[in-house]
């Protein structure tokens, strides 16, 4: 890397936020890459570095992030296979790890993902061999040891192994146990040197235990020995041991054959699940800082909105909104010490970078040109060491900016001026801006000089901007102000700090008339803004409560309506209902008033064939007093329960409960009480058919006319006629009923009268 690049990633603390990324990163191949991650300068690296992170924050949001853990650097172990080298149990087993890792990662990202092209990409170019990696996993159980079902070869061997040391230890057991050995033997026990049974001998007895010395103890008074009887033994054991090693390489060699002809997608498995580690750690660094995808913007434009430093606390970070390139290319910031305009400057910079690197920003919105060059001159730049003063530092970096800089390049100029004579100061950054401001660049600075603010009113594509500063609790507040300089707040401290009023005022004599006018401009833009601000934020509360109103208003007319549509849904059923039982009624009526007129005729045919009421064998009463006719009581539960008189005696019969010998008057009057009921039926009906007609589900009132509700004399409509009609005939067997309408008789159709 440059010197003067790595000096710019300092200043604008870039190698902070590529920390912050790495360690989010679960792999050291990933962190690494992490760390040198570097601004790119083509749209389409920019672009797919950043749909990439967005592809990422989209999958942890749906299903939380890709956790691959350390896959490890398998590289070198390739390149031995592919050249025919029988790998370690240590190396193929870390190749099968990062198989599980592959296939793990394919399956994340094989289900339940919102569409992410580049991800599925990588995903499907990943290699998984499950069948090899169980193979691995199931033989090596550790970087030393290999399991015995490796092979039948190997697990007979061991078996062997087995048998032939419990042989060993069975002889020696007896031999420590014998009285002929207890003498000479330092300790009862069986221990092993060089790969081989012996026991401890005192040095004085040597010569009673025939066998081959391996080892003494430090002192040389224990000398450990092999007896003569298990030589043979320990040679059998010796040489099974040597056969399971054979077997260990040879099994070793054929898992190195398996690796080495499977090296090149294993090597391409590494790059891509290290690109995946890196990608969703950008991811959670974006979901961590509440980023947002940027805009890339080719014209070189800038516009932040909300824009946060990542570097400061999310709990106490003011939010900075500025745009450079659009209507001016200059943006000079004035303001109080340790307000935030190096923080601002330090925010418009990394936001350049991290976007070129592909990182998403912590802004409400962001257009972020396509990397640009970028310059910053910004901080303390005094230099003991090269003995050189603070304007010295800051000249020879602007000295190095100028002789660079080119059209759309950004730089940021911190304190621009200072550290000098304030006028000469002053000339020196005026004509510094003009020359980067001739050359297309396009400028943040910072300064105090209140000719600085003058020319950025002046200049063309040049604009004042100033960080408020709260008098009254002497404090910034750290909020950007675009278009507004910065006023000088020296006298105003002063005052609340407990300067005399006339040491203040004494000060301000020795101000030029021209300062004060300008000074005295600001203060009263400064009050007109503020006032414009007040003035807005009332009207936004204004419109925010006139919109909640509204809402609240809309959500109520949905609620009435629902309710309406309800009630009438309701009042129609109900209306349906009545309807019906109103039907059910007239049928009733009908049949009633048929069997009264029965009754009347069979009064009139007895009367003229001179009926006798002494003759019960023929009588009116004998035919009805068996209780035979039980229609006219038990159908509407008017009449009782249909018992009959008594025929034989010839007394007058009871057709149903209270009903008497009918006669003219009481069939009338029946017919009455019946017409009575069924006008208060249809008059309920009508009052509830008006009380829910008018509604979205249609006039209920509207129904047809049914045959038992019309009398003579009553009033109807004539459907889609608009007009009333009176009623002069009952309806006849063919539903026709004679009408008068107006002065014209007519006869119409039951359905087509409406009540």
């Amino acid at each position: 890397m440059a010197p003067a690049m790595k000096r710019i990633y300092s200043v604008l603390e870039y190698d902070k936020i590529l920390s912050m990324l790495s360690e989010r990163t679960s792999s050291a191949l990933a962190a690494a890459e992490a760390l040198s991650l570097k601004p790119a300068a083509h749209q389409h690296v920019v672009s797919e570095r950043l749909a990439e992170t967005a592809e990422a924050v989209s999958v942890i949001m749906r299903k939380g992030t890709l956790s691959l853990g350390e896959f490890g650097d398998i590289r070198r172990a390739l390149v031995y296979a592919e050249k025919g080298g029988s790998l370690t149990m240590a190396q193929i087993l870390d190749v099968a790890r990062q198989m599980g890792v592959a296939r793990r990662a394919a399956l994340f990202l094989g289900a339940d993902i919102p569409p992410s092209p580049l991800l599925n990409s990588i995903r499907g170019a990943l290699m998984t061999d499950r069948y090899l990696e169980e193979r691995i996993t199931a033989a090596i159980l550790s970087d030393t040891e290999m399991a015995s079902g490796a092979s039948p070869a190997l697990r007979g061997i061991r078996r062997s192994i087995a048998l032939k040391n419990d042989a060993i230890r069975a002889q020696l057991d007896r031999l420590i146990a014998s009285h002929a050995y207890r003498e000479i033997l330092q300790e009862q026990l069986v221990t092993i040197r060089d790969g081989r049974y012996v026991v401890p001998v005192k040095q004085e007895h040597r010569h009673r235990l025939p066998g081959i010395v391996h080892d003494q103890s430090k002192g040389g008074a224990t000398l450990f020995i092999e007896p003569q009887a298990v030589v043979e033994l320990n040679n059998k054991l010796r040489e099974l041991e040597l056969e399971e090693a054979r077997e260990i390489d040879r099994i070793l060699a054929a898992f190195s054959a398996d690796v080495g002809a499977v090296s090149d997608a294993l090597r391409l498995n590494q790059e891509l699940l290290t690109r995946l580690d890196f990608i969703f750690a950008k991811g959670c660094l974006a979901c961590d800082m509440k980023a947002v995808l940027p805009e890339i913007d080719g014209k070189g434009q800038l516009e932040i909105v909300s824009g946060r430093h990542p570097l400061i606390d999310p709990a106490v970070v003011v939010p900075v909104s500025l745009d450079l390139g659009i209507d001016y290319h200059t943006l000079i910031i004035t303001g109080p010490n340790t307000g935030g305009k190096t923080v601002t400057l330090k925010t418009v910079g990394l936001f350049l970078l991290m976007a070129a690197a592909g990182l998403h920003l912590p802004a409400s919105r962001a257009k972020i040109p396509l990397m640009p060059g970028v310059f910053a001159d910004i901080g303390d730049e005094q230099s003991i060491e090269q003995s050189l003063s603070t304007f010295s530092a800051h000249m020879k970096n602007i000295v190095g900016i100028v002789r660079k800089a080119r059209a759309g390049d950004y730089i940021f100029l911190d304190e621009l001026g200072a550290g000098t004579d304030p006028a000469e100061g002053a000339a020196l950054a005026i004509a510094i801006l003009e020359t980067l401001r001739d050359r297309g660049c396009m400028v943040l600075a910072t300064t105090h000089y209140t000719e600085l603010k003058k020319y950025a009113v002046a200049a063309e594509g040049v604009e004042n901007a100033s960080m408020e500063f709260d008098v009254e609790t002497l404090s910034p507040t750290f909020r950007l102000i675009v278009g507004m300089p910065g006023r000088s707040n020296a006298f105003e401290i002063s005052r609340k700090l407990g300067l005399p009023e006339a040491l203040v005022s004494r000060a301000a004599d020795h101000l030029d008339t021209g300062s004060i006018a300008f000074e005295t401009v600001i203060e009263q833009a400064e009050l007109d803004r503020r006032a414009a601000a007040a003035a807005r934020e009332e009207a936004e509360r204004l419109r925010a409560a006139q919109v909640s109103a509204l809402k609240a208003q809309e959500e109520n007319r949905r609620i009435f309506e629902e309710k309406q549509d309800e009630m009438l849904a309701k009042a129609h059923e109900e209306a349906l209902q009545k309807v019906s039982e109103a039907e059910d009624y007239a049928a009733m009526i009908r049949d009633d008033l048929k069997a009264i007129l029965d009754d009347a005729e069979t009064l009139r045919q007895n009367a003229l064939a001179g009926y006798s009421a002494d003759d019960g064998s023929n009588s009116w009463n004998g035919k009805h007093g068996d209780g035979d006719d039980h229609d006219h009581g038990g159908r509407h539960g008017m009449h009782g329960d249909n018992r009959g008189g008594d025929g034989r005696s010839g007394k007058a019969g009871v057709v149903g409960k209270g009903r008497e010998k009918p006669t003219r008057g009481g069939l009338y009057k029946k017919l009455d009480d019946n017409r009575k009921f069924l006008r208060e039926l249809k008059s309920g009906y009508g009052a509830q058919s008006a009380k829910s007609g008018g509604g979205r589900q249609g006039k209920i009132s509207e129904q047809a006319v049914l045959p038992g509700m019309l009398q003579v004399g009553d009033r109807v409509r004539l459907r889609g006629m608009d007009m009333d009609a009176e009623v002069l005939n009952p309806p006849d067997d063919k539903g026709e009923v004679q009408v008068l309408a107006g002065r014209i008789r007519m006869s119409v159709s039951l359905s087509d009268l409406v009540p």
